[in-house]
């Protein structure tokens, strides 16, 4: 059975977003200056126990959470389709691992962003799911040439532990950062499908996990050195992870994965809450 934050059938990312909506509603949302949040993932392989699209599925499900907790605090927000169109390099080399040109993801983020404008919305929220070196340099083009151009006041949110490895400052007008809570101890490193998010999918999209599958992956042990070779990508990563995951999936629960999306959606709606006041302070990124 499906968790009522899922849905029924458990695939559909068009749920509680805009895709369900009419124009009405839209420039009806756009006249009472609604926030737009906007996920944005890509389709690539997550071992073989979960589908291409578990970095659209957490950006959807951490995106709804984040819609519940600023309407608890009287904040009105709607959800953009979600965005998959992004670039992949550490598991290019398996099959389903699309990826897109740099100028491909920046041009249709843009023009997301535009369109947006276009209807009158003020400000967008972005929270991303993948965080590839190329993605990642790609959406902070897209933010950045989007507000330059189109006025559109973009925001993506992004925990510290994520800006100091992306060497943020914290003073990027276009960044919101919270503090990240500390990750649950484990004796393995995990990077890709991993329990994190071998154990969202099992508590939100129960059946979209292989589970007997799931069952006889062992721990990959893999080390900083493997990291650094994994990262790649391509041929060098599949050799690290030649099954396509890095981390001990199997050790995966449901309720982990349901606090780690609470608590994203908590930190993340609190942090736009204080931007909103007035009140946001970036934390020290040391």
């Amino acid at each position: 059975m499906m968790h009522p934050e899922g849905n029924a059938k458990g695939y559909s990312i068009f749920e509680d977003t805009m895709a369900d909506m009419t124009y009405l509603q839209i420039e009806e949302a756009a006249r009472e200056k609604n926030l737009v949040l906007l996920p944005v993932g890509l389709m690539e392989e997550h071992g073989p126990h979960l589908p291409l699209a578990v970095d659209v599925y957490g950006a959807y499900i951490n995106t709804r959470r984040v819609k519940v907790e600023l309407e608890k605090s009287g904040i009105k927000s709607l959800i953009a389709p979600p965005f998959y169109w992004g670039m992949n390099n550490a598991t290019a080399s398996f099959a389903g691992s699309f990826t897109v040109r740099e100028e491909t993801m920046v041009n249709l983020l843009w023009d997301m962003m535009a369109s947006l404008k276009r209807w009158g919305f003020e400000r967008a929220f972005i929270i991303n799911h993948h965080y590839d070196e190329d993605h990642t340099r790609a959406l902070k083009t897209a933010i950045q040439k989007a507000r330059l151009d189109t006025g559109l006041r973009v925001y993506w949110i992004i925990g510290d532990f994520l800006a100091k490895k992306f060497r943020f400052t914290g003073r990027e007008p276009y960044l919101l950062i919270y503090e990240a809570p500390p990750a649950p101890s484990s004796e393995q490193m995990e990077i890709h499908a991993d329990s994190y998010e071998t154990g969202f999918m099992m508590h939100y999209f129960t059946g979209l996990v292989d589970l007997e599958i799931l069952k006889s992956l062992k721990p990959t042990g893999l080390t900083l050195q493997d990291l650094m070779v994994w990262r790649q990508g391509w041929d060098d990563a599949r050799k690290v992870t030649p099954l396509g995951f890095f981390g001990d999936p199997a050790s995966a629960t449901p309720g982990q994965g349901r606090d780690s999306v609470e608590g994203f959606g908590k930190a993340a709606a609190e942090v736009i809450e204080r931007f909103l006041q007035g009140k946001y302070r970036p934390p020290e990124l040391k």
